[in-house]
């Protein structure tokens, strides 16, 4: 019985970081990479998220993909990641609203993490 991509979300990746899913070597991906690893080939998703997300006047932090970008640089993916996390947690309002902070947060950890 094969598990849909919401449902890998919501359970399966719910707690977990990028680093836990996307080996660290990995610096950057094809747009079809992401599609597939992270939208389980679902491309009109990743544009509905790519439309909430490009438009913003302040970015999350980590967020540098343009529009005319073919590919996603590992900080973007992760910015994907979590707003994806939060969608399926709260749905698309409520996710736009919190995905600034939750990058905050994640990089706050970081900080704390390497001046250790």
């Amino acid at each position: 019985m094969s598990r849909s991509w919401s449902d890998i979300y919501k359970t399966e990746w719910a707690f977990k970081k990028l680093d836990d899913v996307l080996p660290d070597a990995i610096a950057e991906l094809p747009r079809k990479d992401v599609v597939r690893d992270f939208y389980g080939g679902a491309d009109s998703t990743l544009r509905r998220d790519l439309l909430c997300l490009v438009p913003m006047e302040v970015r999350p932090l980590g967020f540098n993909f343009k529009s005319l970008d073919r590919s996603f640089k590992r900080s973007s993916i992760e910015v994907l990641f979590e707003f994806r996390k939060l969608v399926k947690k709260y749905q698309y309002d409520t996710a736009v609203r919190l995905i600034h902070q939750t990058m905050e947060e994640i990089h706050e950890l970081q900080d704390r993490t390497t001046s250790r």
